[in-house]
């Protein structure tokens, strides 16, 4: 009856706020913010036109079905625990756990292309990709929210509940199709002013392009674009295939070489434009195992000299 937008996060705040006995003291003890906790227990409230919490002189008390369902969670959780065998033990299971991440598209590929070339630490782990937010503002929402574990790609502003981890910065380079029926062996001005390009169009509010001087290369501003595109992937493939040129960052060279057909060639004019990425997680994930594995798997799949 009540399954329809029923999360396990939610249920586990709910676990917490009726145990704590406050949303204040629930989101110390989950390191999130208070928001985040009211936002889980408005979802539950949403779910089941249950008040779920009533206030009164002492604070807040929970209502007949909140008791019920957060019965119902512990009861669960102990099945879960007992099945696996792990109860006594104490640790925490990590089999078929979903982990879900929010990047861009060029990144899922990568990612996934490596784990499947490599042995990791991630085959227990269903990874579960979804779109990337352009604001800033929501990424951070989806973090705090336990919405996403993972948000990959340009710098968040601080924030109390997420961890911050820089994997990468590197320069620009150009990226052309191995196919390509003018440009051989190197690429000149000439080339960069006679061909086509293809543009990743990335929004205002996005970094990753932005740091150094990308706004004063009048190479870039007059580029013959023939192609625009939100989804990098889209990019990178339109380009392996025709006789275009795309800009690419420097630490995704080796990874271009091997999985698709293109040649990649520096700049041939100065810029200190660079591409930096980052990984954001909730703090209160930082000591899972999970967390860990996904952080060696990132690490290890950027070429050290980019890290």
């Amino acid at each position: 009856m009540y399954s329809k937008e029923f999360d396990l996060n939610s249920l586990l705040i709910l676990n917490a706020v009726i145990e704590c006995g406050s949303v204040t003291a629930a989101a110390k003890k989950m390191a999130m913010s208070p928001s985040s906790v009211t936002y889980a227990i408005n979802k539950i409230r949403k779910t089941t036109s249950n008040p779920i919490f009533t206030r009164s002189k002492t604070g807040i008390t929970p209502t007949t079905l909140a008791l019920e369902l957060n019965q119902r969670y512990i009861k669960a959780i102990a099945l879960i625990n007992d099945g696996l065998e792990l109860s006594s033990k104490g640790e925490e299971s990590e089999v078929f756990r979903n982990i879900t991440i929010s990047t861009y598209t060029f990144f899922e590929y990568w990612f996934c292309y490596f784990i499947n070339q490599q042995q990791t630490q991630l085959d227990s782990l269903c990874l579960n990709f979804v779109k990337y937010p352009t604001c800033k503002e929501t990424r951070i929402s989806k973090l705090r929210n336990h919405e996403v574990d993972f948000d990959i790609g340009g710098l968040l502003p601080n924030d109390a509940s997420i961890v911050s981890h820089k994997l990468c910065s590197s320069r620009f380079k150009a990226m052309v199709s191995i196919n390509h029926s003018t440009i051989r062996d190197s690429l000149s001005y000439e080339d960069w002013v006679n061909n086509k390009h293809v543009k990743w169009v990335q929004k205002p509010d996005e970094t990753l392009v932005q740091d150094g001087n990308a706004n004063q290369i009048e190479e870039l501003h007059t580029r013959d674009v023939i192609l625009k595109s939100a989804s990098s992937l889209n990019s990178l493939m339109i380009c392996s295939s025709f006789d275009y040129i795309m800009l690419v960052p420097e630490y995704m060279e080796e990874f271009l070489i091997e999985a698709l057909p293109v040649k990649i060639f520096d700049l041939p004019f100065e810029t200190t434009m660079t591409s930096t990425l980052y990984v954001h997680f909730h703090r209160s994930a930082k000591r899972k195992s999970f967390v860990s594995a996904c952080l060696d798997t990132l690490i290890n799949m950027l070429p050290e000299k980019k890290n």
